[in-house]
């Protein structure tokens, strides 16, 4: 799952004892899964789709969407905890192309930079949009580059300008 790092520091700090540890461990927590920024119902990336809406590209139920990416993206994790779908938009000057990437396949048609490659046992795509970098990244038992590269187009037409 993506929420390793958030997940891992929570249980460490909580493990250390003491004080206040366990709230400043989920203040930190909140603050690397972006759940500082506000709820996920605020978020306008969690608003564009609905979990079920997202079942057909990753193939398989999900829960509602929660804040990821410093509140800059939303994530819909697998009921099953088999899989998830995230989808990010931050500054165009954050765009992250991994051309190194065994798969990496350049599609300049999704936008500037535009790209699909694998990742952790699933497929992102993503491309520069406006002043917008924007990544969607599908994992699950549909999980494939025409999922990830469907997926980005319905984000790029439901997303406001940026």
């Amino acid at each position: 799952m993506r929420h390793t790092l958030p997940v891992t520091l929570l249980l460490t700090l909580t493990a250390c004892g003491g004080g206040n540890v366990p709230q400043d461990a989920q203040k930190t927590a909140d603050a690397l899964t972006g759940d500082a920024k506000g709820s996920a119902a605020d978020n306008p990336v969690c608003k564009l789709f609905t979990p079920a809406e997202l079942e057909a590209y990753a193939g398989e139920p999900l829960n509602a969407g929660a804040n990821a990416g410093g509140g800059l993206g939303c994530q819909w994790t697998a009921k099953d905890g088999e899989g998830d779908v995230m989808v990010v938009a931050v500054p165009s000057n954050y765009a992250e192309v991994p051309k190194l990437a065994d798969g990496f396949r350049d599609m300049p048609e999704l936008g500037e930079k535009g790209y699909a490659a694998p990742e952790l046992g699933g497929w992102v795509a993503g491309a520069i949009l406006g002043k917008e970098f924007v990544k969607v990244s599908v994992a699950g038992a549909k999980a494939s580059a025409d999922n990830a590269v469907a997926l980005f187009k319905e984000t790029a037409k439901r997303r406001p300008a940026g």
